[in-house]
């Protein structure tokens, strides 16, 4: 059976504002490609996102189909990924992606490449389903009232990875980079004008709350965040923990530099100054309201929160 013949029938979510309206144009090739391998143009049905948050209803909402594909870059991919877990485990579609973004960093670790043409489409029709693990958070705001739950694919992170993170979607504008570039940009931003430690009590799995000062405090379910920055090198998206990556101050801004760029490789695991745990929870009450907080790069506004893993959640398409 080829790989088209077991997407089934398939839910394509564009995101068209992805990769300078790009992600648009490919999800039309997309639906086209697909309708023609499947011989059944009724099998494949196309969706663009029209608002902030549009693919998660969208997603919520694909229980009568068998695959659903996230065109567009991480941000589309933690929509979907939030809206598929709505559907209960029985139902609930496979997740494919067709990376057309900045940081693709999910799609690494699935194995997609980026599409910069139609013979990139066919790498869907090598993929294999996999169970993968999907991480969940628990928080609440600072002004209180019940709790919320969210879910990541790939990262959760405060500090300042986090504000490069987030940095990045104004300066993709303002420069028009993209991918390592554009991270390296906002990261160079970030040290420079809002270097800083960002107080707040940890617990992990459950041992007692400890007050550190971390600069970087990152969860992952993926080895890389930051188009490719190995922030977590050993990270397996299938065996039920999150790897934790952090480094505390007080921290010299002409030490923490190196470290940050030494990332890219993930070399900066050999520092003394660095903390590599694996967790099953992990368990954060901020100091101060504000933090940069982002989930696979979209903010997260939370005085206090609780992440753990949803062992082997969702079906994904992987490759390699």
């Amino acid at each position: 059976m080829s790989g088209a013949a077991r997407l089934g029938r398939t839910l394509i979510i564009a995101n068209p504002a992805a990769h300078a309206g790009a992600a648009s144009g490919i999800g039309t090739r997309l639906a086209r490609f697909l309708g023609m391998y499947l011989h059944d143009g009724q099998a494949v049905e196309l969706a663009r996102t029209e608002r902030p948050g549009h693919a998660t209803d969208i997603a919520a909402g694909a229980a009568g189909f068998d695959t659903v594909l996230a065109v567009g870059g991480d941000g589309i991919v933690r929509e979907t990924v939030c809206g598929l877990m709505d559907i209960p485990r029985v139902r609930r579609p496979r997740l494919g992606v067709v990376p057309v973004g900045s940081g693709n960093d999910y799609a690494r670790t699935v194995g997609m490449p980026e599409v910069r043409s139609d013979d990139d489409l066919a790498a869907l029709l090598a993929c294999e389903p996999r169970e993968l693990d999907v991480g969940r958070i628990v928080y609440a705001g600072a002004e209180g009232g019940p709790d919320r739950v969210g879910y990541f694919a790939q990262t959760l992170s405060f500090g300042l990875d986090a504000a490069i993170a987030l940095g990045t979607y104004e300066l993709r504008l303002s420069t028009g980079l993209t991918g390592t570039a554009l991270y390296t940009a906002s990261g160079l931003d970030v040290f420079c004008r809002r270097y800083r430690d960002f107080p707040a009590v940890v617990s992990i799995d459950g041992a007692p709350a400890e007050r550190m000062r971390p600069i970087i405090f990152a969860m992952q379910i993926g080895p890389t965040y930051g188009s490719g920055f190995r922030i977590c090198p050993d990270a397996d998206p299938a065996d039920g923990l999150l790897d934790v990556c952090y480094a505390c101050g007080p921290y010299p801004r002409a030490a923490a530099l190196p470290l940050f760029l030494a990332a890219k490789g993930g070399r900066h695991v050999a520092s003394r100054r660095v903390r590599m745990r694996r967790a099953r929870e992990v368990e954060l009450v901020f100091e101060e309201a504000g933090y940069p907080i982002q989930a696979d790069g979209e903010r997260v506004a939370a005085a206090r929160l609780r992440a753990d893993v949803l062992p082997g959640a969702l079906t994904v398409l992987c490759r390699g």
